[in-house]
C-alpha cells in the first residue's frame, strides 16, 4: 500500500470534495484526481462513488477510511517515537519498585539537572515483562534481579537481602529474628512463578534446603497485591528489604538467611546504547550502594 496516496484518499473522504482536498494538499484537481483513481486500481476497490456535483463513500471506501485513519495514527506515533529515540530525548526504563524505586528516585534527580531535555519514561513491570520489552526493543534498560541470559549485558547496582514479612497480629511479628524452622506449617504467600521466576527458585531453594515443604497460599502479580494480601493476614512473603508492603506489616530477619538478590540494571547486548541513555547508566552507578 502506497502510504502517500492513502493519505490523499483520506483527505478527500473527510472532506466530501476532490475539490477542497486538492485546495488543502496544494495540489490541482485533476492532478488529485489521478493519483485517487491509481489508489484505487492498486486495491483493486471502488472507493467513491462519483456525482456530477459530489462524491460519496462506497462500502469499500468507507472501510478503507476507517482503516486507514488508523494506520495514519500508528505510522505518525512510529515516526514520533523514532525522532524522539534518535534524538536521545527518551530514555524507557522498566523497573520493580520494590528493587530499585529508591535508586531511581536518587539518579534521575541529578540525571535531569545535567540533561534538561532527556525524558525519561518509567514502566513498573513484572521481570518476565521486562525481560520481553528489553527483547522487542520496546524498553531501553530494565532494572531488576539479574538473570543468567546471555543476550544482556548487566551492571550492578544493588544487593538485597530477603526478609521476612509477618502481619503485625501474627506471634511471629514481635521476634527480631525467626528462625527457618518456626514458619514450617505457615501459609506462605509468593510473587507469581511466571512473572518473578528467578525470585519463586531462590525461596523455593531457602525452604528446600532447610527441609521445610513451604505451604504456599497465594500467588501475586506484584509487590502492590501481595502487600494488600499481608495487610489482610492471609500468611506471610519473603519479600526485598525495604519493600513498601503497606502498614501493619513487619519485616523480621531470618535465620540462617536467605541468599539476598543481585539488583543491576541489564540492556540489549547486540546493540550499542545510545549516548543519553549511556550516560543515565553512569548516573545509575553513582548512586548504586
Amino acid at each position: 500500500m502506497d502510504l502517500r496516496k492513502l493519505n490523499y484518499f483520506i483527505e478527500v473522504a473527510q472532506r466530501g470534495s476532490i475539490t477542497k482536498a486538492a485546495a488543502a494538499l496544494r495540489m490541482t484537481q485533476p492532478a488529485l484526481s489521478r493519483q485517487i483513481r491509481t489508489f484505487e486500481q492498486e486495491m483493486g476497490w471502488t472507493l467513491l462513488d462519483r456525482g456530477a456535483r459530489s462524491i460519496r463513500l462506497t462500502r469499500e471506501g468507507e472501510v478503507v477510511l476507517r482503516e486507514g485513519r488508523r494506520i495514519q495514527k500508528s505510522v505518525d506515533g512510529g515516526l514520533k517515537r523514532m525522532r524522539q529515540e534518535l534524538s536521545g530525548a527518551v530514555i524507557r526504563v522498566g523497573y520493580a519498585p520494590s528493587l530499585g524505586g529508591n535508586l531511581l528516585k536518587a539518579a534521575m534527580g541529578c540525571f535531569v539537572q545535567r540533561h534538561g531535555k532527556a525524558r525519561i519514561e518509567l514502566r513498573d513491570l513484572s521481570s518476565e515483562e521486562m525481560l520481553s520489552q528489553i527483547r522487542s526493543g520496546e524498553l531501553d534498560l530494565m532494572i531488576g534481579v539479574r538473570t543468567d541470559t546471555q543476550d544482556l549485558d548487566w551492571q550492578d547496582l544493588d544487593r538485597k537481602g530477603l526478609l521476612m514479612a509477618v502481619p503485625k497480629d501474627h506471634d511471629l511479628a514481635r521476634r527480631r529474628t525467626i528462625q527457618v524452622g518456626e514458619v514450617a506449617g505457615e501459609r506462605l504467600l509468593l510473587l507469581s512463578r511466571h512473572d518473578y521466576p528467578e525470585y519463586w527458585e531462590s525461596v523455593g531453594a531457602y525452604f528446600q534446603d532447610a527441609g521445610i515443604d513451604a505451604k504456599v497460599a497465594g500467588e501475586f502479580d506484584g509487590i502492590e497485591s501481595l502487600g494488600l494480601a499481608l495487610q489482610a493476614g492471609l500468611g506471610m512473603a519473603l519479600v526485598a528489604e525495604n519493600s513498601d508492603v503497606g502498614k501493619g506489616v513487619r519485616l523480621v530477619k531470618m535465620k540462617p538467611e536467605p541468599q539476598g538478590v543481585r539488583v543491576a540494571v541489564g540492556w540489549r547486548n547486540d546493540r550499542a546504547l545510545g549516548p543519553i541513555t549511556a550516560a543515565f547508566v553512569e548516573e545509575l552507578k553513582l548512586h548504586k550502594r
